[in-house]
Formats: C-alpha cells, sequence, structure tokens
C-alpha cells in the first residue's frame, strides 16, 4: 500500500510540475522553439487503445464488462424490449430498436451475465416458467442469466436451473422453453446485436481474464503496471468510483 502511495504521489507532483513548467515556458516563444512533455496515458491506468494485445485471448472478448447489445428473435423478429427504458415488464414486439431495447452487460464471467436497462434496473425472473421483468434494482442470482453463443451470433439464454428463455407468441420474455434448442429458427433462439463495445480499462481486464491470468498478462505484457506494488483496479469500470487491488 505504501508503495502504491508513493506512486500514485510521484506521478501527481510529476504532473505538476509539467503544468506549472510548461505554463510559464509557453508564452513568448520564439518561431522555432520547441515545448518538451511527457505523456502519462496508459501508465497509471490500462488503455486498451494504446495496448489492444493485452485483451487478445480473453474469452468472448467482444462481450466485456459495460459493452451495450440488444437482443432479436429469430422466430418472433422483433427485438427484447424493457419498457419504459425499465422498472417494468419486458417483452418482445418491437421493430426498431433503441435505448429501451439496449442493455448494458455486467460480465459476471466468460458465460455468465446480468443485464442493466437504460434506466439502471436489471432483468429478472424468479424462476422456471416466470416471466422476465426489468424491476430489480440491483444484482443478484435471479439476475443472473447464462449465454450460450454459436458463431453467427446467435445465443441462447437461460436461468442457473438450465432453463431458457424463449419469445412467446404473446410477445413476452419467459423461461419455460422445453427441452435443449438448436440453433435453427426457434423461440428460444436470439440474434445478439453488439452495439457498443468501447470500455477496455483495467475493470474489463481483469474481469475477462479473471485474477490468476489478469496477474500473468500484466506481468509480461505491461510490466510497468507491476514495478511498484499491486495494481488498483476500479470496478465496474470505475462507474461507481469504487477501486480495489489486484496484488
Amino acid at each position: 500500500m505504501e508503495l502504491m502511495f508513493c506512486k500514485w504521489v510521484l506521478a501527481f507532483l510529476l504532473y505538476c510540475w509539467l503544468i506549472f513548467a510548461v505554463g510559464f515556458s509557453v508564452e513568448g516563444l520564439h518561431e522555432n522553439s520547441r515545448v518538451r512533455g511527457v505523456n502519462l496515458g496508459g501508465w497509471l491506468v490500462i488503455e486498451g487503445w494504446i495496448k489492444p494485445s493485452l485483451f487478445y485471448d480473453i474469452v468472448n472478448g467482444d462481450m466485456l464488462d459495460g459493452t451495450e447489445v440488444q437482443f432479436k428473435s429469430v422466430t418472433l423478429q422483433k427485438y427484447v424490449s424493457a419498457e419504459n427504458g425499465g422498472g417494468m415488464e419486458v417483452t418482445v414486439d418491437r421493430d426498431i430498436p433503441s435505448s429501451w431495447e439496449t442493455f448494458r452487460l455486467w460480465r459476471v464471467s466468460e458465460s455468465i451475465f446480468q443485464f442493466r436497462t437504460s434506466q439502471g434496473q436489471f432483468l429478472t425472473c424468479n424462476g422456471d416458467g416466470g416471466n422476465v421483468t426489468a424491476a430489480a434494482e440491483s444484482a443478484s442470482i435471479t439476475e443472473t442469466f447464462y449465454i450460450e453463443r454459436n458463431l453467427n451470433n446467435r445465443v441462447h439464454i437461460k436461468l442457473k436451473s438450465g432453463t431458457y428463455l424463449q419469445a412467446s407468441k404473446a410477445n413476452q420474455l419467459t423461461a419455460d422453453y422445453l427441452g435443449t434448442p438448436g440453433w435453427d429458427d426457434n423461440a428460444a433462439t436470439f440474434e445478439m446485436i453488439i452495439v457498443s463495445n468501447i470500455l477496455h480499462g483495467d475493470y474489463q481486464l481483469a474481469n475477462g481474464h479473471e485474477h490468476d491470468k489478469a496477474k500473468e498478462v500484466l506481468k509480461v505484457d505491461y510490466p510497468i503496471a507491476t514495478l511498484t506494488g499491486p495494481v488498483m483496479i476500479s470496478t465496474h469500470g470505475g462507474s461507481n468510483g469504487q477501486f480495489r487491488f489486484l496484488d
């Protein structure tokens, strides 16, 4: 912890020095004068666009935490929708997707996810035979789903019990599909559209690789991140301002 604190203090002091140095030296520059600076990006935090190879070996790497997706029933040809953007029922009746039909992934593992609506609620199902709603304010077991995926971006979504969700003829999303679906056009098969996958930060790295693999990747491909002690990563992309250490 002391090493980590020293690292951040030194970085802050260096940043302050650069601000003052550049601020006082730029004024009155001649035509052939130069200003020198240091880029700290990618040193104190992970940025995927700087070193994309950090994320190459993550299974379902295009479904990292924070990715936005939409689901379209292959039988109804309608999109899954959280009415009013969340807090109400979930239907499968929209022809054109928008914010109500877009869900943010909270990644638990490579095949286990929670789905957050545009208004902040989570999709939830109380068990076999139940309807999926978007009324949960926080995520737990009943808000956790398993995704099976094929190469054509078709997916099956199921509960922990093994029961698959399906788009019913009444345009509801229900947990009552009988048996195991194939990849043909059936009520339990959905097309998954990835709308946005721009978050490639420290949390996505640690969450995607999981603890031991993330440490290995950082030591091999990003050694500067581990030179001075444990790596501090934000939880859920830092959206709630909380941090933990990957020691």
